[in-house]
């Protein structure tokens, strides 16, 4: 951006921030930071403005290096420049910057990166996802420098597989996730002249067998244990309560947590009609007491006022807006489940490991398929029959025995 697009920038960060609730003490302190950054620019007629004119402006001015802050009031100061530049590339911002998802872009690679995070932002792509991309693109540049691989004409396919094995604290899943971003940056580079390799010659996209798995559950004992002692006097402990009834007693998943709005709650015919984020399927269920006490006392007497006023579920801190992702309901879960003392070890322990154990403790109870199917929201009792993989003590009826030998 030039210098009259930051100062525009600045001014409607500003009046997003106040329309976002963000006090006059930070709204303040990010006036501070900007003003210093605009007059640092002006000052030395900058006419391309970037995250690498930020930093050479934190390290001229406060001795901060912008990649890795160590203190806290490092961050503090920081923290504007970041929404600035976040802001102004995606009309968004990220409500927190901790140091622990920062890595150090290595010196030698500057340039590329820089291409490369343009070229992300360029995508039509939620915050969140640009940032992983861009992270995951970061710490494989500076794993290549810890293998004295500090120029591109150096790259193998090899350094990309080396990579991935050396992430050994790293689950299955998110292994999959950073070869993906991977795959998605080496295609960049490639046709960008970079390097001789493709990501897809890199990391063929291969057709995997579909295979069923046992599904973590948890008893209903459990699960009131968990209920049980959530505090409900207080605002957090209110949204918890909603978040974990919706879960385990109707069994919503968890995109439709987060996406329920206050339209889909009929509170004449005690009913919750929906749309499901993940079929498309319309869904009804009963609007029973022990979902609609939580979610009165909640809508009452914890939720925010928020831009977001169609959905029910908000942020419990400024800016108040919709819960961005379901990730936040998994650590809701787990925390009740950890307060409550419960062993998740070796067990999922999030919205859809409460979605599996009701369906489990229905079958347990002898309800139909077809009533299950309903409430899940399944279009076909063959979709639920794959929760049947965990009712260990209905298969032990159905095994046979073992004939003795004659």
């Amino acid at each position: 951006m030039n210098l009259q697009e930051l100062n525009a920038t600045c001014e409607r960060l500003y009046l997003r921030l106040a329309e976002d609730g963000y006090s006059d003490t930070i709204i303040s302190t990010n006036r501070w930071i900007l003003g210093h950054f605009q007059k640092y620019c002006k000052a030395r007629d900058i006419e391309d403005i970037n995250v690498c004119i930020a930093a050479k402006f934190l390290m001229e001015q406060y001795d901060i290096d912008y990649q890795n802050t160590s203190v806290p009031y490092q961050t503090v100061l920081r923290r504007p420049l970041l929404t600035l530049f976040e802001y102004y590339e995606s009309g968004n911002y990220c409500k927190t910057h901790q140091r622990g998802s920062t890595t150090e872009i290595p010196p030698v690679y500057a340039d590329v990166f820089m291409k490369y995070r343009d070229f992300i932002n360029q995508q039509r792509l939620c915050l969140s996802t640009k940032q992983v991309k861009i992270w995951s693109f970061t710490c494989f540049l500076s794993y290549l420098t810890t293998q004295k691989v500090c120029d591109l004409s150096m790259w193998r396919q090899a350094h990309a597989h080396e990579y991935l094995l050396s992430l050994t604290n790293y689950a299955h899943d998110t292994k999959r996730r950073v070869a993906s971003a991977l795959r998605e940056a080496l295609d960049w580079l490639h046709k960008s002249g970079f390097i001789a390799f493709s990501g897809h010659q890199t990391f063929p996209l291969l057709r995997k067998a579909p295979h069923n798995k046992i599904l973590s559950y948890y008893t209903q004992d459990e699960i009131d244990r968990m209920i049980s002692v959530i505090d409900v006097k207080s605002d957090t402990g209110r949204r918890d309560m909603l978040v974990v009834c919706l879960a385990s007693v109707l069994g919503l998943r968890a995109g439709d947590i987060v996406n329920l709005k206050f339209e889909n709650i009929d509170v004449n015919n005690n009913a919750i009609n929906l749309i499901q984020h993940k079929t498309g399927r319309p869904l009804t269920l009963p609007l029973v007491d022990a979902v609609k006490l939580p979610l009165a006392d909640y809508i009452k007497n914890a939720r925010h006022e928020s831009r977001d006023n169609d959905y029910i579920l908000v942020t419990s801190y400024a800016p108040y807006t919709k819960l961005n992702n379901t990730a936040s309901l998994a650590a809701i879960i787990t925390k009740c489940m950890d307060k409550a003392g419960i062993n998740i070890d070796g067990r999922h322990h999030g919205a859809h490991a409460m979605r599996h154990s009701l369906a489990t403790n229905l079958m347990r109870n002898n309800a139909p398929l077809s009533a299950i199917a309903n409430i899940l929201g399944h279009a076909s009792t063959r979709t639920t029959e794959h929760y049947l993989s965990v009712d260990e003590a209905n298969l032990q009826k159905l095994s046979l025995e073992v004939p003795d030998e004659k």
